[in-house]
């Protein structure tokens, strides 16, 4: 967002920015963005090597198939978000967060989606979904998680490719595999 930006709305989850932008051949246009918190989830292992991840539901949308996450607090760093995220959504924790990928989904919303593992995830307490979530624990062995590359229920599109580039190059699935299960 350039720093000339100035915000001329604001919504429950969203701010738009307008800005005068130069363009090419000199003359000058109205430029807009949106803004909103980033977002972090998890992908979780579980101790016998099953991959967690949920099955969520919202009143204006169908479910899909996700990784535990939603917006990050002010304040909050991403590994910070993603935990309170799978602890609230999931009740479970990682023994061990590994920070997987950063991507931004949009150039014309100002945000970004943090991906992390967490590995040897343990119940510690009951989900404490938001009232307009419904959310399902899904577990898949590693094969089965691969296969998600295919699957249009699958919503984080950045996570289907990695999936895929997965089943088509050994190398990068085997990669994948240590970064999911560490050393093992």
């Amino acid at each position: 967002m350039p720093d000339r930006a100035k915000k001329v709305w604001q919504g429950k989850v969203f701010s738009a920015w307008q800005w005068e932008q130069k363009l090419y051949d000199g003359s000058t246009e109205t430029y807009e963005r949106l803004k909103r918190n980033d977002v972090a989830h998890t992908v979780g292992i579980l101790p016998d090597g099953r991959i967690f991840l949920t099955e969520d539901e919202q009143p204006d949308r169908q479910a899909v198939i996700t990784p535990p996450g939603g917006s990050i607090n002010p304040g909050e760093s991403p590994e910070q978000g993603a935990e309170r995220e799978l602890l609230e959504e999931t009740g479970y924790q990682a023994g061990e967060l590994v920070f997987w990928h950063s991507y931004q989904p949009s150039g014309k919303i100002d945000w970004t989606v943090h991906a992390f593992i967490g590995r040897e995830l343990v119940k510690v307490a009951e989900p404490q979904p938001e009232p307009g979530e419904r959310v399902k624990p899904l577990f898949f062995s590693f094969e089965e998680f691969l296969a998600l590359s295919n699957n249009p229920k699958m919503r984080d599109l950045v996570i289907r490719i990695i999936l895929l580039e997965a089943r088509l190059d050994l190398a990068k699935k085997e990669e994948l595999r240590k970064l999911f299960y560490g050393r093992k």
